[in-house]
């Protein structure tokens, strides 16, 4: 054999090696033309024919002896359907060869194909070698973008990377983003900026092309900014312009001033404007029916309060309030000192960190400042996207880190809310993969103008020790909220609260009965206690299921309106026995000795 190739075939039933979550396995082998004792580790990485990663995999040499056949099993948490995958080799940690597999639907049908090595200028060794790395490349994924999309892009960034690295270029060319509107901004925030970053190293400026004539504030910015591209003033920038298609195309020829700044076509990345519109509702990291999400929250014909309305109208929280309407009110001097000229800072962070036991707002909190920063215009959408360690830690290696970034990539424009935070990292386990969270939380967090809040929330004492693990995320995040444990008088008005909007009434014993009841679980509880949570459940599970009982016990011809609103105090006492004294202190019973009769 002449040639080194590479095979590949499904596992027959359960991948009895994979881990957990990964049942689907691909069993690969790497025969190479003749042994080389030069290899001392093999590694490959399958893509899908867009450049989507499914599995890696990766042995070492047991011995000095030259090797012929390399066997993987590469595990995936996706079916590996029929169609074409991409592989990367890479001996001793250097990408060296590349092969298109094509699997065919059947289980055990092998499917083979020749190793072709990856030439040094390729866009395929970019890719292998840098690209696959970046942390800004499964945010692609996200934009469900086709397969001719991704290799021009591949190429596009394969060319302004040699003419950078060989200086061919006096300044960088703008570079241009159409499509629709909506996902060319996003394009150009998430991918490009990151990737001119990461890449070549320079700054970048954002520009949107909107097409409003009557807009003058927003065409004389357009001007200065053209100007500054035509005359060469900043050649170590890049400026990014994005729009929609027939807006680029008024810029590019209608529009004379600046008919000449987009002369080079592989400057251009053109969206598939139909298929990000049948898209675009998943794209927008949101599915239809999750009414958590601001736009979902609506409420048709009825006009919605303002956030900060609704915070101020919640229950308790008064430290919380007084705290975030001085982050507020700091944000927005700052933004106008900005306008002014007065900041020198161009930074714009405002992340949080919400300490408190659990049940006390925070979830809550964390949409509402999603949807304040949004208001006084400080982030793009304002919605919140809300996770915590068991969806962000992966299985294997880079899992983690391409959950994170995706989470990161679908929060952009509003909140990334992790619950729980300090579960993130556990200081006995050198192997877990939650300290890979804090790295590419890093990289978000040192940007000075995200368009993003990342909000961690716990107890104040585990996040300190969190905070003692790793030093550096201490000063990312400048604003704290403290969320107070609920007393019984705010308990009990948040139970009244709850009660009233579901078209329930009190009755006054009952009144009296559930302030005495919520008094006595305050004043027993332990670190555990769910307060609001609790109460919610108390409501729920324990009042409303004793009223329920009461009013179906009783014979049909008594129904009414009155009977199925009015609670009753043998309500309130009925849910007590498992709301009261599960928090109650347990006292220890001496051991009996002997028996019973």
């Amino acid at each position: 054999m002449k040639n080194h190739q590479i095979r590949a075939k499904r596992a027959e039933g359960s991948a009895v090696s994979a881990p957990e979550y990964a049942v689907n396995c691909l069993n690969v082998d790497i025969i190479l033309a003749k042994g080389r004792s030069d290899v001392r580790e093999l590694s490959v990485r399958l893509y899908t024919s867009a450049y989507r990663l499914m599995g890696v995999a990766a042995r070492q040499a047991s011995s000095s002896k030259a090797i012929r056949t390399w066997h993987f099993e590469v595990s995936s948490s996706d079916a590996w359907t029929g169609g074409t995958y991409r592989a990367f080799v890479y001996v001793n940690g250097v990408p060296s060869w590349k092969a298109e597999l094509f699997l065919y639907t059947g289980e055990g049908i092998d499917s083979s194909a020749r190793l072709e090595s990856l030439e040094p200028s390729s866009p395929e060794m970019l890719f292998a070698g840098r690209l696959a790395f970046r942390s800004w490349w499964p945010v692609l994924e996200g934009f469900h973008l086709d397969e001719d999309f991704i290799v021009r892009f591949m190429e596009q960034i394969r060319l302004f990377t040699q003419n950078i690295e060989t200086k061919a270029w006096a300044s960088v060319p703008p570079l241009q983003v159409t499509g629709d509107a909506d996902w060319a901004e996003r394009f150009a925030s998430l991918v490009l900026v990151p990737c001119v970053k990461e890449e070549w190293g320079k700054e970048c400026v954002l520009t949107e092309v909107s097409g409003a004539d009557d807009d003058m504030l927003s065409l004389h910015l357009l001007e200065r900014v053209c100007y500054l591209v035509g005359a060469h003033i900043a050649p170590d920038t890049v400026f990014v312009f994005h729009g929609a298609t027939l807006t680029m195309e008024w810029l590019n020829a209608d529009y004379y001033p600046y008919f000449s700044l987009f002369e080079n076509e592989d400057t251009c990345f053109r969206l598939p404007e139909t298929l990000l519109t049948e898209r675009k509702t998943e794209l927008e990291g949101f599915s239809p029916d999750e009414t958590e999400m601001p736009e979902a929250a609506e409420v048709q014909g009825e006009e919605r309060k303002p956030a900060l309305q609704r915070l101020e109208e919640m229950v308790g929280l008064s430290r919380v309030k007084d705290e975030l309407c001085e982050a507020c009110a700091m944000a927005l001097f700052t933004r106008r000192r900005k306008e002014l000229g007065l900041e020198v800072s161009a930074e714009n962070r405002n992340h949080f960190l919400f300490l408190g036991s659990p049940g006390t707002g925070k979830t809550t909190v964390a949409r509402l400042i999603g949807e304040i920063y949004h208001e006084m215009g400080l982030l793009s959408r304002g919605h919140t996207v809300e996770t915590n360690r068991a969806k962000l830690i992966g299985e294997f290696i880079g899992q983690t880190e391409q959950k994170t970034c995706a989470a990161i990539a679908e929060a952009r424009g509003g909140v990334l809310f992790i619950d729980e935070a300090y579960t993130l990292v556990h200081e006995d386990d050198s192997r877990d993969f939650g300290k890979e969270v804090i790295h590419a939380l890093m990289t978000v967090l040192s940007e000075p103008n995200p368009d993003l809040i990342v909000i961690l929330a716990g107890y104040e004492m585990q996040m300190q020790a969190l905070f003692r693990l790793n030093p550096g995320l201490d000063s990312r995040f400048p604003l704290r909220l403290h969320f107070d444990d609920f007393t019984s008088d705010e308990l009990t008005e948040m139970a009244r609260h709850l009660l009233a909007e579901h078209n329930f009434e009190l009755s006054e014993a009952a009144d009296v009965r559930l302030a005495k009841l919520v008094e006595k679980a305050v004043l027993h509880k332990d670190e555990h206690f769910g307060n609001g949570r609790w109460v919610h459940n108390l409501v729920e599970h324990g009042i409303l299921k004793c009223m329920a009982k009461r009013v179906m016990a009783l014979p049909l011809s008594t129904e009414s309106s009155e009977l199925f609103r009015w609670i009753e105090e043998t309500d309130v006492a009925g849910a007590e026995p498992a709301f009261l004294y599960e928090n109650a202190p347990k006292v220890a019973l001496a051991r009996r000795i002997g028996f019973t009769a």
